[in-house]
């Protein structure tokens, strides 16, 4: 028996699929090379518009920075000669046993207004610390103007417990208990915070001006670099849009950098020099309002004034110091200081004299400036030349720093403009200049 054949079932045969085709751009070939060319030109462009840009804004903003903490500073140290200048005026008028000189008495009333205004004033621009540095301020010359008047009101009747709250509202000015508060520590606390932040705002204007630099070298480095490479594979000396944008970029280092060199140069030269002059006029100034009040005081305390008479020597200590230290450097205004200043010295050296030989009237004319001393010095004409140069210099020099601070400021603003734009048109010319190659290829 023949075997049976078997039918088979075919099996589906499963279709052949074809890969569709991608079109792939090596990245050995020039087109793709010349793409990535260009992306990083454009990229690096950008970078130096937005950075550039960004770091003549920030120097900008760290020398107006410098504006406003010397106007603060400046401010404040009015503030604290007008709350001296006040007091010393408040004690040498006592000397007079309540017959007070008009004059005297209004200009302790205009100081004293003038110093509170001031106090509104720099309040309105201070940080959280400061501003409770200057309330605190604020706080102790109300308690001072009100125990001069309880002075004056006991001098005027003849009564010495007069004297008593006339060195307590001095000790309220000024004083050397670092656990009792007065109000010159307060503003010197405020003062010194701002001239951490003139030196530390200078310091930032200083590092800001490197994103410039180190961008547009960055970008030129890379234009110097794709123009050699296009010259080389196609066989062209220059590509014109390359080229250009390279001299866009060197343009604008060189002018930038000149620019910006000169505006931190001139604020440098501004701190350093006229406003430091300002600050240490104003220092020395107010250093010699503290000495007179204490002249005042140890003639006030009769025989008890030893701590007054050390504690006007510290004080002209100081403005001895400052006067041979950067104020004593300018030669233009060391003749009419320090002549003024060493005939105050004198005048002081006498009325001591007189005091200590038992001639307190004496002394006390001679302090008030009725008399000369024996020595023919009138103290009070002494002392207000050596204090009026002072308050020229600081009116002078504080506005010279702060015309040229502003000046500096100014340019930077459309620097920073420029810097964008150019950046941007660095971009747009490295776009065309390799697009022109690009095309070749289409």
């Amino acid at each position: 028996m023949l075997p049976t054949a078997t039918k088979s079932t075919p099996t589906a045969v499963p279709p052949i699929r074809t890969q569709p085709r991608v079109r792939r751009l090596s990245l050995t070939s020039t087109p793709a090379r010349l793409s990535l060319v260009r992306l990083a030109l454009i990229v690096a462009a950008i970078l130096f518009a937005l950075a550039g840009a960004f770091g003549v804004n920030q120097r900008a903003n760290a020398i107006d920075d410098v504006h406003t903490a010397a106007g603060q500073l400046l401010a404040l140290q009015d503030i604290q000669v007008r709350v001296v200048h006040a007091d010393a005026i408040a004690s040498s008028q006592y000397l007079r046993s309540g017959q007070e000189d008009p004059a005297q008495r209004t200009a302790y009333l205009d100081e004293i207004a003038k110093a509170g205004d001031g106090l509104v004033a720099v309040s309105s621009a201070a940080n959280a610390a400061d501003i409770e540095e200057l309330s605190q301020a604020s706080r102790l010359l109300g308690a001072y103007v009100g125990l001069v008047e309880q002075a004056r009101a006991n001098n005027r009747q003849g009564f010495p417990v007069g004297a008593t709250y006339q060195r307590q509202a001095n000790g309220i000015v000024s004083n050397a208990d670092p656990d009792a508060p007065d109000i010159v520590s307060s503003l010197r606390t405020v003062e010194a915070s701002q001239r951490d932040q003139i030196n530390n705002s200078l310091a930032t204007a200083h590092l800001a001006g490197l994103w410039l630099v180190i961008t547009g070298l960055l970008l030129l480095a890379l234009l110097a670099a794709a123009g050699f490479w296009l010259s080389r594979r196609f066989r062209r000396l220059v590509n014109i849009p390359i080229a250009a944008a390279g001299v866009v970029v060197l343009l604008v280092l060189v002018f930038g950098g000149s620019t910006q060199a000169k505006s931190i140069s001139d604020v440098d030269d501004a701190v350093g020099t006229q406003l430091s002059a300002a600050d240490s006029a104003a220092q020395a100034r107010s250093a010699g309002f503290e000495a007179q009040s204490q002249e005042a005081l140890t003639l006030i305390n009769r025989g008890n004034g030893a701590a007054n008479e050390a504690n006007w020597q510290k004080s002209m200590d100081v403005a001895t110091q400052l006067l041979g230290g950067e104020l004593g450097s300018d030669g233009s205004l060391s003749t009419d200081v320090h002549d003024s200043f060493n005939a105050y010295r004198h005048a002081h050296v006498e009325i001591r004299a007189l005091d200590d030989g038992g001639d307190w009237d004496g002394a006390v004319a001679a302090s008030l400036g009725t008399v000369d001393t024996p020595d023919g010095i009138n103290a009070v004409v002494a002392f207000d030349g050596f204090t009026s140069s002072l308050a020229k210099i600081v009116t002078n020099e504080g506005s010279h720093a702060s015309a040229l601070i502003s000046d500096a400021f100014s340019p930077l603003r459309s620097l920073r403009n420029i810097v964008f734009v150019a950046g941007l048109v660095v971009a747009v010319l490295a776009a065309l200049g390799c697009g022109q190659r690009l095309r070749e290829y289409r």
